[in-house]
């Protein structure tokens, strides 16, 4: 009697087997790499969300203000700075801008670091030239993202500092014209 020959099953040999398993993980490990240096880069980029979006409008912003202005004085809270009294060089929560109108008369202007309702905020207050009493809430909230706003005039120069929300810091410098 003859015998049939045996069909060789078709499959993968041990070998085969540990390079397809070795080369998944290692696609795998890498994969795993990317996504941590992504989450890693994008929690950077939120972490200088202020530098990156506030501070370029703040620089516009406050660069306009205090260019237009005729004089300024720094005061250590904004109840110093209504009552034009105690001005001081450094670290001044407050600003008091005067403005000189096309008429010859003068409007004030008072950009104040103040904490409202739990928040800190830094609030734009406005006298027209026809009035006698500094209104009592801000005529709008410049921003309300900083931590701390210092201003000072120690050299001569005005420099606002601005510390962000994650201890990020920017100075803005300038005087009047």
């Amino acid at each position: 009697m003859k015998e049939t020959p045996r069909k060789r099953c078709r499959g993968f040999t041990l070998l085969e087997m540990t390079l397809a398993l070795a080369l998944s993980l290692g696609i795998a490990s890498t994969i795993v790499g990317l996504l941590q240096q992504q989450i890693s880069f994008t929690s950077v980029l939120s972490r200088f969300q202020f530098l990156r979006e506030d501070a370029p409008q703040l620089n516009t912003l406050l660069a306009t203000l205090v260019n237009k202005t005729d004089s300024y004085r720094i005061y250590a809270n904004r109840a110093n700075a209504i009552a034009s009294s105690g001005a001081i060089q450094s670290n001044g929560r407050a600003l008091r801008l005067r403005f000189r109108n096309p008429d010859g008369t003068f409007s004030y202007a008072i950009i104040s670091f103040e904490n409202q309702n739990g928040r800190n905020r830094l609030n734009f207050y406005h006298r027209g030239a026809s009035e006698t009493t500094w209104p009592t809430s801000p005529s709008w909230t410049i921003t309300s993202r900083p931590t701390l706003v210092d201003f000072s005039n120690s050299t001569g120069i005005l420099l606002i500092a601005l510390t962000g929300p994650n201890g990020e810091e920017i100075t803005y410098a300038g005087n009047p014209n």
